[in-house]
């Protein structure tokens, strides 16, 4: 379920600590990486440039491909303006990519994922270097459907010009058109992550098939990492006011006093269920705002990964659920997986 992981990085420290994120999911699912790096001609200062090779190209190198020898490398990101440096006249693994500028931030590009994936390889994971030429969203999109992946992480930090916006529109558009689910992580910048398999997986359900559907993964995750599923439903009473407001009403009236026990109700068979396949399980029925409450809860434990669906039932509460899980993905300091729909 989760044996290939693309992961996208953009040069900066934060973002490689995406990868070393990720080993806690490669050593508890024997997982494969990919690792992508975006060179974006719109970000390449192309000024002064000669006549480069006419076509776009994309591919991959193995790691025991020869080094480029350029000692002017500078990271390169998905977001920031790639300035041209000398060339060596030279490309690996077939990457040509229309002009000498964009064949030299390729073949930085090229060194760049070296170093990384020789790091991973050496630690005894099994990596792959890929580098591409144009939208950082639609070839990470193009790549994880080519590669036939599971997973795709990506880091959230604020700090990266790849992050402006939700997390900067290129995560952004990456959770919401993906086919598979994303792990956004927003790396601490003081931190080294040392702890790479979470304590606490969070799932939280609001009565929705689209919620509900991603129990499966969450439980999957939390028997192969050893981790405690965590069910929280949020009796959300300004959501209930709204809905109200709305002239939308429930046909028999909840009254707050008896939400939780009515929430308790629904959580029940999940917890039960886990617990049948040997998973740690709990639940949890707080009453608040419901994105706030979901990231108080997940600050209560330092390692917990958040499991959350894209959309929530149709009409008004789809509305307020999606902005949930967009709230979530933003403001929280864990990392967030977030499943899309089945298609």
């Amino acid at each position: 379920m989760l044996s290939k992981v693309l992961i996208p990085l953009d040069g900066s420290e934060n973002a490689e600590k995406i990868a070393v994120w990720s080993k806690g999911i490669a050593e508890s699912f024997n997982s494969d990486f990919i690792l992508l790096t975006v060179v974006d001609p719109e970000k390449v200062d192309r000024s002064g440039e000669g006549a480069g090779r006419d076509r776009p190209a994309r591919g991959s190198h193995p790691l025991d491909a020869p080094p480029v020898d350029d000692q002017t490398l500078a990271a390169v990101e998905f977001g920031g303006v790639i300035s041209a440096a000398r060339n060596d006249g030279s490309t690996r693994g077939g990457v040509g990519y229309g002009t000498q500028a964009i064949e030299q931030a390729a073949q930085r590009a090229n060194t760049y994922l070296d170093k990384v994936a020789t790091r991973l390889s050496e630690q005894g994971f099994q990596v792959r270097a890929v580098v591409t030429i144009g939208s950082p969203e639609e070839e990470i999109l193009k790549v994880a459907e080519e590669e036939g992946v599971d997973l795709i992480t990506m880091a959230t930090h604020r700090e990266s010009l790849l992050v402006r916006g939700i997390l900067g529109s290129v995560t952004d558009r990456v959770i919401t058109h993906s086919p598979v689910p994303v792990l956004a992580v927003r790396p601490d910048k003081d931190s080294e992550m040392a702890s790479t398999k979470p304590a606490v997986v969070l799932v939280p359900l609001d009565g929705s098939e689209i919620s509900e559907s991603v129990i499966p993964l969450a439980s999957h995750i939390a028997k192969g990492m050893d981790s405690e599923l965590l069910f929280v439903r949020v009796n959300n009473l300004a959501y209930q006011t709204a809905m109200g407001d709305a002239g939308i009403y429930y046909a028999s009236p909840v009254s707050f006093s008896n939400a939780s026990d009515l929430a308790g109700e629904y959580l029940l068979p999940f917890v039960e269920q886990a617990k049948k396949a040997g998973i740690q399980a709990s639940m949890r029925t707080p009453t608040g705002s419901t994105a706030g409450t979901l990231i108080s809860i997940a600050d209560e434990n330092a390692s917990t990964m958040i499991v959350i669906g894209t959309r929530g039932q149709s009409g008004f509460k789809r509305l307020v659920v999606g902005s949930v899980t967009d709230k979530v993905v933003r403001s929280s300091g864990h990392p967030v997986l977030v499943v899309p729909p089945a298609r």
